[in-house]
């Protein structure tokens, strides 16, 4: 082990990891899509429902892979800037 790495060498490593790890995560359903936006932009659950001004229970039913309804859909869609074609 490297003992004179400095404090932000380490956590440049850890950042670096975690965003490769986001970057594998699948996006195979809306859930899963929802599920790595909110990873990759380093937000918790609470967060994201909060700048989307809809409940932190919708986020997590959405995650779980409950349908999401299309006021929040478009919500979601324009607080990441993408189309609503992506979550199809």
């Amino acid at each position: 082990m490297n003992k004179t790495a400095t404090y932000k060498e380490i956590f440049e490593n850890i950042n670096n990891i975690t965003n490769t790890m986001h970057n594998v995560l699948p996006e195979n359903t809306p859930a899963e899509k929802i599920h790595k936006l909110r990873l990759m932009h380093d937000l918790t659950q609470r967060q994201l429902a909060s700048n989307l001004h809809i409940s932190y229970s919708s986020i997590c039913k959405y995650e779980q892979g409950h349908k999401i309804c299309k006021d929040n859909l478009i919500k979601l869609c324009n607080y990441f800037n993408l189309d609503l074609h992506y979550f199809e």
